[in-house]
């Protein structure tokens, strides 16, 4: 069948129409409808262009119009819109008309909820849905789509712009400098007078990039030592997507991605999730335990592949691997290369090197790119690949690092809280592991890697108070062991703007924001009823 690859007049002349609202995109746009009117015919082209102007359309805007002052005034409208249209459901027709109202308009925005049968978690949703700070927040939700169209156009590889597009890069550092403003300008301010600013605070934290990157080195350093105390293997596996997933292949266009209809990379992170709970689940089936840090980052054109370091008993290895290896090869197993790069293995021999050395350059990759002089995959310094890869995490909402096993790293940070003259009487063992940093000791005196929720220390939470939107919330307090808990959130705080003297916010609310309840304040009780 002959493909036919010279749109017609009627064509050219609806594919200008909707390419003049595009704005930003146009070009991009205009140049992959010029491939594949060749590659694939202008019918196929023209069903793609359709795709990218519904996929672009949000509420009443395109996604690309929605930044800055723009979508400050678009975001006020929509909230003042809810609004009215609650009060006027709520007097014509009652609550039964408002709660179908907002499921309508949530659905619209894009929100994910699903408890509308409980009322009061559909007055708080209606209380932030009347915010223009929850509309904004959608629509910066959709930038994904427009980074997702932009790897459809080929803009995202390593000859291009390689991990994100130079639009989603510009859109992280600029999120920066707004963040960095914002923290800089408000300060906390305790019950016994100190003042920081949130920047200072955020320094002390592991959002700081060096923190982060210590305590994740510190937690799998202190896997490897236990493992060694235990005589359990380690081992380095790495899964990848079926090539579907990847809009470049061999340095080409993949014709495979376009027939899959294009998967986007939250549906790549979905493939390895699901292949991973499905392990997982034949793991618990058939008793064998493991423990270590799952890492994922992108390839070169976005698609995200997972590292893994994993600690297990010698018995139970080669079970292991085989059972993983199936789950990770049962989706396009015989296509080319997948039986080389699709699932790979490496078992850490301690005197050629560490758990800790192998996965420190994937850490560093995927958070500063400190001491990464050039990344292999990209040729960029690591610096920029970081700060790329960081772009990219945040755009399409996936966790970099998540550890398997061992215990609450929210006992661990609360612990370290506390000063050596406030050291807890009760478990002053497992605070002094935690205090030296000794993740081994603490995970051992907590219960072992495999205690779950039978661990020694548990968070010990508050009673739970009223917050801005009417739900009933607990803030963490503390740790626990049955009767026995020691407080660590010691103090109270309240956010106020840099040098204002004051405690009061532009509309005159005081703003608390405590350990027990984050940002309590003003009077946001409940103006119309959904039960």
């Amino acid at each position: 069948m002959m493909i036919l690859t010279t749109p017609t007049a009627e064509c050219v002349k609806w594919r200008a129409g909707i390419l003049e609202s595009i704005s930003i995109l146009k070009t991009v746009i205009e140049n992959e409808l010029t491939r594949l009117d060749k590659k694939a015919g202008y019918v196929l082209a023209n069903r793609w262009l359709g795709r990218v102007n519904a996929r672009l359309t949000y509420c009443d805007q395109y996604i690309t119009d929605l930044s800055g002052e723009d979508l400050a005034k678009w975001a006020e409208r929509q909230s003042r819109d809810l609004e009215i249209g609650i009060a006027q459901y709520q007097t014509k027709q009652g609550a039964g008309a408002v709660r179908a109202f907002l499921q309508e308009q949530a659905t619209i925005a894009g929100a994910v909820f699903n408890d509308w049968e409980d009322s009061d978690k559909v007055n708080g949703l209606m209380l932030r849905m009347v915010t223009p700070e929850w509309w904004k927040r959608q629509a910066k939700r959709q930038w994904i789509v427009v980074e997702q169209i932009l790897r459809e156009c080929g803009q995202v590889h390593r000859n291009a712009s390689p991990y994100a597009s130079s639009w989603a890069l510009n859109k992280f550092r600029q999120q920066l400098q707004n963040n960095r403003a914002f923290l800089e300008s408000w300060e906390a301010v305790n019950d016994c007078g100190q003042a920081f600013t949130l920047a200072q605070l955020s320094e002390k934290g592991i959002s700081n990039p060096k923190n982060r990157k210590a305590e994740l080195m510190v937690r799998i350093r202190g896997f490897e030592e236990m493992a060694a105390d235990l005589g359990h293997e380690s081992y380095f596996i790495t899964i990848t997507c079926p090539s579907k997933y990847h809009p470049i292949s061999n340095g080409r266009r993949n014709r495979k991605y376009l027939k899959a209809d294009c998967p986007t990379v939250r549906e790549a992170h979905a493939y390895l999730n699901n292949v991973w709970k499905r392990f997982r689940s034949y793991c618990k089936r058939h008793d064998i335990p493991f423990y270590g840090l799952r890492t994922v980052e992108p390839h070169h054109d976005g698609c995200p592949h997972w590292h893994m370091i994993v600690f297990l008993k010698p018995e139970n290895s080669a079970h292991f691997l085989n059972a993983f290896r199936n789950y990770a090869m049962e989706e396009d197993g015989a296509e080319k290369g997948a039986d080389k790069h699709r699932f790979t293995v490496v078992k850490i021999d301690p005197t050629k090197g560490t758990a800790s050395g192998y996965v420190a350059k994937y850490v560093a990759k995927n958070i500063d790119g400190e001491n990464i002089d050039t990344d292999l995959e990209t040729g960029r310094s690591g610096q920029d690949a970081a700060q790329r890869i960081t772009a990219w995490a945040r755009l399409n909402r996936i966790r970099q690092f998540q550890f398997v096993g061992g215990v609450s790293v929210t006992v661990w940070r609360e612990l370290r809280r506390l000063g050596m003259d406030a050291a807890p009487k009760a478990f002053s063992d497992i605070y002094h592991a935690a205090n030296r940093a000794d993740w081994s000791k603490f995970v051992q005196l907590m219960g072992g890697a495999f205690a779950g929720r039978n661990q020694t220390l548990k968070p010990h939470y508050s009673e739970p108070e009223l917050n801005q939107f009417g739900e009933m919330v607990a803030s963490i307090k503390g740790v626990c062991r049955a009767a026995d808990f020691v407080i660590t959130r010691l103090y109270e705080w309240t956010v106020q703007r840099v040098g204002s003297g004051s405690l009061a916010l532009e509309n005159g609310a005081a703003v608390p924001w405590t350990r027990v309840n984050n940002c309590t304040g003003g009077n946001f009780s409940p103006q119309y009823q959904t039960n």
